[in-house]
Order: C-alpha cells, then sequence, then structure tokens
C-alpha cells in the first residue's frame, strides 16, 4: 500500500502539481505517479517502505542533486517539506524564502552550499531583507544581507548581481564588485529611464575567497526574482501658457480719444524653460456686431523675463472708427490655440464733440451738435389743458340688486408735463347735491382710461354722472353725462320644484316618497303651504264617488332642503281587481294669489301579488 503523508492547501497541491516534474527528479519517481496523488487526494504517496525510510530517501536524492538545483530547492523545499510532514525546522536552507537558518546539510558537508569558510565551530546563516518601488520610469532596488548567526567572521567578500526582467525576459544586469563586509551590509542600485512595461528583478550573491593573494570563486545563491512592477509611459512635457490680466481701453492721452489698446500677461506655466526656444503669436481682434472690425498679429519670445513670471505685451490701433466695440485676444503656438479671452467690457469709440442746443424741441435746435450747452430756447409755454373723451354710463349686468351704475372715460391732457390733473366724478339728481362722489388723479400728458362703479344707489330717476378735471384749484373740463334710472326690484319668489318622487306597490300597500324644494338651489325665501293628496282610483274613472282610498297632508315647503315626505295607503284592494289608476298631487298658492299645483299619475298599475 501507498504510504500517504499530511494533508496540505490546495494552493500548495497546484503549486506543486506545476512542480510535478521537479519532485518526480528529486523523488525518483515517474512525473505522472505524482500528479496522479496529488490530483487523487491532494497527498503525496510514497511508494515503498516506512514514512521514515522514504523520508530519508527523498532527502538523499536531494542532497545528491543539490547542486543541480541550487535554484529550485529554494523555492520547493517548503513544499516538499509541506508534503513530506518534515516542517520548516526539519530542513534548513540559506534563509532566501523565510524558512529559518538551520540547514538540511550536515554541518561537517563539505558540499554544503551554506558553508563559505567550513568552520567546525560556526558556519553563516544568511537572510535578506529586500525593498523595490517605482518612481516615475525609474525602479530602485535596495536589499539588506545579513548573517543571522554573527560567527565573527574577520571579512565575507564577494559580489552581488542583479538581473532586470520585462515580461519575463532579461533587460539588464548590473554587478555589484569587490564587495568585503561583516555580518551585514546594504546595497542599493536604482534603474533609470526605463521604457513602460512589467518589471521583475533577481538579487544573486557569489562568494569570492581569497586566500595567500590567490582569489577563488565559491559559493553562488540566487534570491527568487521579486514581485511585478508596472513602469507607465510618461508624457514629455511640452511648452504651455495662458494669458491673465487681460484689458481693453482707450488711451487718455490720445487727444481725439479714438487709439484703443489691447494688453495681456503670457503666464507660461512650465517651470522646466520648456518654452525657451518658442514664439508664441498673438491675435488682437476687436468685434463690432459680431463681426472682427480690426485684428493685428504680434510675437512674444516664449523665455520669460519678467521676474514675476509672465511677460507683458499689447496692441494699440490709432484713429479708431466711432462705434461700440468688444476685446478679444488669442494665444496661438505652433498653429495650436492655447487660450483665448474676450475681455468683459465693451469699449465706445465716440464722435468729436459739438457743444449747442440737442433738444429737437427747441427752437434754435442744432442736429450736428453732440453735447447739449444750455442754449436750448423754446416757445412760450401753452397753457394745460384737458379733454374728456369716450364718455359712458350704464347699469352694470351682474349686479342682482341693479342699484350700481358704471361710469367710464378717457382723459386727453395736453401741454400738461410735470403737472397733477385732479379729477372727479359726482352722480347726482337734477335740483339736488351731489349724493355720490368719487375722484382720482393723472399725471403729465398721458392718456388715462378711467372707470367707476357706484353701487347701492337709491332708486331714483335720471341720476346724472359729471366729470370735472382741474389743476391747482383750476378747472379745466367738466362734462355731464345723459341721466339714468335706478328702478326698484320686485322681490324674488320662490317656485314649488318636485325634486324627486317614486312609487312602491304591492298586493295591500301603495306608498309614494316624494322631495318638495322652493327653487332649484340654496336660498332664504319665504315658502308656501302645499296641500298633498294620494289617490287611488278604479282603472279608468276617476270620478269622485268611485275613489279607492286617497290621504291627504299639509307641508310648509321652504328653501331647497333634503326633506323626503311618504304618504301610504293601505288594504285597499280585492280579490278581483289587480289593476287601479293612482295619481298624487301638490297643490299651493303662489306670491301672487295663484293655484299652481303638480301631478304625477301611475294608470293600469298591477299590483303586486
Amino acid at each position: 500500500m501507498p504510504t500517504e503523508v499530511d494533508d496540505i492547501d490546495i494552493e500548495d497541491v497546484e503549486d506543486a502539481l506545476l512542480r510535478a516534474e521537479e519532485l518526480a527528479v528529486i523523488t525518483g519517481r515517474k512525473k505522472t505517479d505524482i500528479v496522479a496523488d496529488l490530483l487523487d487526494d491532494g497527498k503525496l504517496n510514497l511508494s515503498a517502505g516506512s514514512d521514515a525510510e522514504v523520508k530519508k530517501d527523498i532527502l538523499d536524492i536531494a542532497q545528491e542533486k543539490a547542486e543541480k538545483f541550487k535554484t529550485l530547492i529554494t523555492t520547493l523545499i517548503p513544499v516538499l517539506a509541506l508534503l513530506l510532514g518534515i516542517g520548516a525546522e526539519g530542513l534548513g536552507v540559506l534563509d532566501v524564502t523565510g524558512w529559518g537558518s538551520d540547514s538540511m546539510w550536515e554541518d561537517d558537508d563539505p558540499n554544503n552550499p551554506n558553508n563559505y569558510w567550513h568552520d567546525d565551530e560556526c558556519y553563516p546563516a544568511w537572510g535578506y531583507d529586500e525593498y523595490g518601488y517605482v518612481e516615475e520610469n525609474n525602479l530602485e532596488v535596495r536589499y539588506a544581507f545579513q548573517d543571522y548567526n554573527t560567527c565573527g567572521i574577520e571579512h565575507f567578500g564577494g559580489h552581488f548581481i542583479i538581473t532586470l526582467f520585462e515580461s519575463g525576459n532579461q533587460a539588464d544586469q548590473e554587478f555589484i564588485r569587490n564587495i568585503d563586509f561583516v555580518d551585514y551590509i546594504n546595497i542599493e542600485y536604482t534603474f533609470s529611464d526605463l521604457e513602460a512595461g512589467t518589471y521583475s528583478y533577481r538579487v544573486e550573491f557569489h562568494v569570492v575567497e581569497c586566500e595567500d593573494g590567490s582569489c577563488e570563486h565559491g559559493d553562488e545563491y540566487y534570491m527568487p526574482a521579486n514581485n511585478q512592477f508596472i513602469i507607465e509611459d510618461i508624457e514629455p512635457v511640452g511648452c504651455d501658457a495662458y494669458l491673465i490680466n487681460a484689458q481693453s481701453y482707450i488711451l487718455e492721452a490720445d487727444a481725439e480719444n479714438d487709439a484703443v489698446r489691447i494688453s495681456a500677461d503670457v503666464d507660461v506655466t512650465d517651470e522646466e524653460d520648456n518654452c525657451d526656444s518658442e514664439q508664441f503669436q498673438l491675435t488682437w481682434r476687436l468685434y463690432q456686431d459680431n463681426q472682427i472690425k480690426y485684428e493685428h498679429l504680434t510675437y512674444e519670445d516664449g523665455a520669460v523675463t519678467d521676474p514675476d513670471g509672465a511677460d507683458y505685451t499689447f496692441h494699440t490701433w490709432d484713429n479708431v472708427d466711432v462705434g461700440t466695440y468688444d476685446s478679444k485676444v488669442l494665444l496661438m503656438l505652433n498653429g495650436e490655440l492655447l487660450d483665448e479671452q474676450w475681455i468683459g467690457n465693451s469699449l465706445t469709440v465716440e464722435s468729436p464733440q459739438i457743444l449747442g442746443c440737442t433738444d429737437s424741441e427747441a427752437t434754435n435746435y442744432n442736429a450736428d451738435a453732440t453735447d447739449d450747452d444750455g442754449s436750448c430756447e423754446y416757445p412760450p409755454t401753452e397753457p394745460c389743458d384737458v379733454e374728456i373723451h369716450n364718455h359712458y354710463r350704464g347699469h352694470v349686468a351682474e349686479d342682482d340688486e341693479q342699484d350700481a351704475i358704471l361710469v367710464a372715460f378717457k382723459v386727453v391732457p395736453e401741454n400738461c408735463e410735470d403737472k397733477n390733473i385732479f379729477v372727479e366724478i359726482d352722480l347726482f339728481q337734477n335740483g339736488y347735491a351731489a349724493n355720490y362722489t368719487w375722484e382720482t388723479m393723472v399725471s403729465g400728458n398721458n392718456e388715462v382710461d378711467i372707470s367707476h362703479i357706484f353701487d347701492g344707489i337709491a332708486v331714483g330717476n335720471s341720476w346724472i354722472p359729471m366729470i370735472t378735471a382741474s389743476h391747482e384749484g383750476n378747472q379745466l373740463e367738466q362734462v355731464n353725462f345723459w341721466g339714468i334710472d335706478i328702478v326698484a326690484q320686485e322681490p324674488e319668489t320662490c317656485e314649488i320644484n318636485l325634486f324627486d318622487i317614486s312609487l312602491q306597490t304591492n298586493s295591500t300597500h301603495a306608498i309614494v316618497a316624494y322631495d318638495l324644494d322652493c327653487g332649484t338651489e340654496t336660498n332664504d325665501l319665504d315658502g308656501y303651504n302645499v296641500s298633498v293628496q294620494f289617490l287611488i282610483y278604479p282603472v279608468n274613472d276617476t270620478s269622485q264617488e268611485n275613489i279607492v282610498v286617497y290621504d291627504t297632508l299639509l307641508h310648509y315647503i321652504q328653501g331647497y332642503v333634503d326633506d323626503t315626505h311618504t304618504i301610504t295607503l293601505t288594504n285597499f284592494s280585492d280579490n278581483n281587481t289587480t289593476h287601479y289608476d293612482i295619481y298624487w298631487y301638490a297643490i299651493w298658492t303662489d306670491a301672487d294669489g295663484t293655484q299652481q299645483f303638480i301631478e304625477q299619475k301611475w294608470l293600469n298599475r298591477e299590483m303586486e301579488v
């Protein structure tokens, strides 16, 4: 039966599968057997002998092949140790994998690669601490190498080799030669100006033993390749600049006031002097009605001369045409637009000043004058005058009481600039003082439409509206309208309205339900006494003497109210009669003293059995 060893984690199994060929060489088994064992139960089953014997056989084989697999053992032994159940303490290797300093070799074995000098008392057990990092396109490597046994060797010599790999391929190699140290040493090296790619590195230490004036190459130790480091493309920094402090203005020193200047500072953003060999192009523009009216090109050296880091530059146009302009400046480099700025303020170049009277209403108006000098002369002032146009008076149709009068007219002032005109409406009857008055104010020469409603006017004939316009107590206009009558309104009365009625019958009973209202909507009108009669006749016979049965109720019906009433007639049918004529009446006397009635009838009504 195969011998089973301790379980291992799935990650160790996966690693072992990748190294199946190497395990097969060390254990002396076929690669297919190694893979089968691992895939079967995650354990390496040894084929013969006791556990201890098998383990010893593997270790013997590993020792024999150590020289051939120096670099392999440092990464393979931890997995192999787990598979065999030996543990890190039982092996002991060069401490480049962090498994400690105990050795799987006998101390006095001359083939022990850990013994630089084969000293029976002490041998070095080397470990390392490494750190690598990327800065821009440089990869810096730092290593600390130390003898943890501190044997006190007077000196230790050799050289380091740092190999750089890009995507698994060797890209560079650095030799650090003739290193002498005791117990501990730090090494540093930077691979500079690397192209974009994925990098790793490996550190080797080659022992050089010198004695009696001669030196021999000793043991070699390979530390595993480090993790990946990414170098990204770095865009070259070119020349860049922008505009600051852009301004446009009319030069005060120009006598004609038609010289326009645009100025700006060219600020170079890069501090590496990348613009020193360049030349900027500046385009200066004046726009009028969104069209370029003036344009000029200037050039500015890329080397900054001002201490503040931005060079001042400008352009001036003289004899600019009269008009209003918007300003813009563009900064270009080798045909590329770096910056452009509209300057917020608009500039107006005005015509030369000509003094005179600029008021066209004046008798001495000067059409060529640009500035009024206060010399205007005017004809004598006409008096303020007011006319009343479009006057109207009438009843207000929406007024329920019909006691409202609408008065409307237009006030047309003339020569009344800066004057307040007092307007008063009076409503009166012939031979009487004004009973109703309303007033308002209009200003200047503005034509104003005015209207006012007098409400609650007393009943009477020929109410006359009178309009008076005055200024500072002086009457300017007065107009009387035609008179209008206010007639007493007939009191509102209601009419009895049958809102709803329904009849139900069976073999012995007839029930009528009805809702009578005063009007058709909510109101406070006086009501009426209403007599309600419910009668049953033989079919086609409404003679008084043949009434089968009837009943009468009296109601006072007022307002619009949800108040249903019922009348029930019982025990009127006999077995031989199954059909009857049924009548319902509401009878009242209205406000004019006229008798009114409402009739509802159900003829040839069959009684339900």
